[in-house]
């Protein structure tokens, strides 16, 4: 069953509010790996029980939804390999560096957006995207040089993985937003352990750690990360996902601002806030100038 497409202005505010809560992600898996939990297997943690709880919700309806099965875990692969590989670049990159690397999203989006559901993008966007780019150099260069490291690739990966994910969601639009984000949360928490084993040694969590935590985990699980994709997969069946790209940059400056609050070694320069300005602007472009470019599902679908 399609979806009656909301105002532009009230989808693009839900994605703008969801992912700012997305920039503070990385205070629970920093959190559970200073007291001994495995990075890879707090992003287990973090997913899996939002992936059972969306399953048991939907256990009368899943024989219903069988004809939408494989976009749906196309779905759920492409945005969980995103989301998987951006957590893990939050653990073993700086936080400042992985959010800015996962938010070169919007060149992908925006590319895909063109060559593949025939969007036509405005001036704003292409404006939005080069002040958003411009932030994101400012960002990377006001802090210092660091070596390229595993975290970095996993950064700049899950931009490209979010971003053909996140096309997929507004291509296959009819897919039922339960079933794709139960599938997202799944290969998340599977992505975590997989890249895990395949990067080095990942070894069996500590039991009593697990219940010590698992509490707390359950809790941001179900009550913080399962309602902020929710929203931003739900936008994403009206939005193009160059517009929603641009749109989660919200969380670039929430990410940065509180990293450089509790974690010292991220504090940012005076050039660094530039390029963050810079990239709220870009969110301001997309939001207020282009509000006369219609989310029109209906004319790219013929419809």
């Amino acid at each position: 069953m399609k979806l009656n497409p909301p105002s532009t202005g009230f989808a693009s505010t839900a994605v703008f509010l969801s992912a700012s809560l997305w920039g503070l992600y990385w205070i629970p898996l920093r959190y559970l790996e200073g007291k001994g939990v495995d990075g890879f297997w707090a992003i287990a943690m973090l997913n899996f029980p939002a992936a059972l709880v969306l399953a048991l919700t939907m256990t009368r309806q899943f024989t219903q939804q069988r004809n939408h099965l494989n976009h749906a875990i196309l779905i759920g692969l492409f945005t969980g390999l995103g989301i998987a590989l951006y957590t893990a670049g939050l653990i073993y990159s700086s936080v400042v560096r992985a959010t800015l690397l996962f938010y070169l999203t919007p060149v992908w989006g925006t590319l895909i957006g063109l060559f593949w559901l025939s969007e036509k993008t405005t001036w704003q966007r292409w404006t939005a995207i080069v002040l958003g780019l411009m932030g994101l150099l400012l960002l990377v260069s006001g802090g210092g040089s660091v070596p390229l490291n595993i975290g970095d690739i996993f950064g700049f990966l899950s931009g490209v993985f979010w971003a053909l994910g996140a096309s997929m969601i507004k291509r296959f639009d009819e897919v039922p937003l339960t079933l794709m984000t139960m599938f997202q949360f799944f290969f998340t928490a599977l992505t975590a352990i997989l890249v895990g084993y395949l990067t080095r040694t990942v070894p069996l969590p500590n039991l009593e750690l697990i219940k010590d935590y698992l509490p707390m985990t359950v809790l941001v699980s179900i009550l913080i990360i399962l309602p902020s994709v929710w929203v931003v997969f739900w936008a994403q069946k009206f939005l193009f996902p160059g517009r929603v790209g641009l749109l989660m940059m919200s969380e670039v400056l929430v990410a940065v601002l509180t990293a450089s609050i509790f974690l010292p070694e991220e504090k940012m320069a005076m050039l660094e806030w530039v390029g963050a300005v810079l990239i709220i602007g870009a969110c301001l472009v997309e939001v207020f100038l282009a509000r006369n470019h219609s989310l029109n599902t209906k004319s790219v679908r013929g419809g």
